[in-house]
């Protein structure tokens, strides 16, 4: 069965290396960040207090009162206090003047999941954790980190200020929703070496395009913003204040909000925010 299951995900890797299909497996992309790269690091241990009553829903840490996560009091080469990383390297930096969480794939070759996965998934989802960590490894070139705090219910606005820094194979900088316990959400990304806004879902490791709109230029070193609206079953994606999806959703929502990445992608993030409509 393990033999099996790592037979998958290596089939997987090299299948779906970047939204444009590759000929060749990818090689390390070389990093061209300002500020030095950290090695990947393992998020501390977190106080659990239970967020609902139902026991397989965790929350590890509260949210601000502005709803705005802005990583500027967090030190640098640390893993962030205010999200999970479960898969790919993240860790706080500087660039462009700003402080941010960065997500480092200058060392990617085949994606890797956190080494603390399993204690992670058990702050997240509690009893129903083995199913979160059975579907996030099935897909490890999709560097996730993951909200601690629970997102609000019903309707919601989250946006993300990101600073694409490099890549050779992919600069996708995104915003995952929807984050169910057996590892399957839904996701925007813009991308800024095609020029593009992807909406997708992962089920079970599997990801499908829902839709491509062109014409979404987020240029290599400038800063960026990205909103998503949720209401109802209703989805609206801005960027740059610009709105470029509006369109329904693909089945109902639950879960929670993160970060989302791909590849060899070099993205500096800042300013997260999560607040109700």
């Amino acid at each position: 069965m393990r033999s099996h299951l790592s037979s998958l995900v290596t089939l997987c890797l090299f299948a779906c290396a970047c939204d444009r299909q590759p000929s060749i497996a990818p090689a390390p992309a070389t990093s061209t960040a300002t500020s030095a790269a950290a090695p990947p690091v393992v998020a501390a241990p977190l106080a659990i207090t239970s967020a609902t009553s139902d026991a397989s829903v965790v929350e590890a840490a509260p949210r601000p009162e502005s709803g705005i996560v802005d990583f500027n009091a967090e030190p640098l080469g640390a893993p962030s206090a205010a999200f999970e990383a479960v898969i790919g390297s993240f860790y706080i930096a500087e660039d462009a003047g700003q402080r941010g969480l960065r997500v480092d794939g200058s060392k990617w070759q085949q994606g890797a999941a956190s080494a603390a996965v399993v204690d992670q998934a058990k702050r997240l989802y509690g009893d129903k954790s083995a199913g979160f960590v059975d579907g996030v490894k099935a897909f490890a070139s999709f560097p996730l980190a993951i909200l601690k705090a629970l997102p609000p219910a019903g309707d919601m606005r989250i946006s993300v200020r990101f600073y694409p820094e490099s890549g050779r194979i992919d600069q996708g900088a995104g915003i995952a929703f929807g984050v169910a316990d057996d590892g399957s959400y839904q996701g925007v990304r813009a991308n800024a070496l095609e020029g593009n806004l992807l909406y997708f879902k992962v089920v079970r490791g599997r990801r499908t395009v829902l839709e491509d709109v062109s014409g979404t230029a987020t240029p290599t070193h400038v800063w960026h913003t990205m909103v998503v609206e949720i209401r109802g079953k209703r989805l609206v994606v801005e960027l740059d204040g610009k709105k470029h999806l509006d369109r329904d959703l693909t089945g109902a929502l639950g879960g929670r909000v993160g970060l989302w990445s791909k590849a060899d992608s070099q993205i500096l993030f800042d300013d997260f925010t999560v607040k109700p409509l």
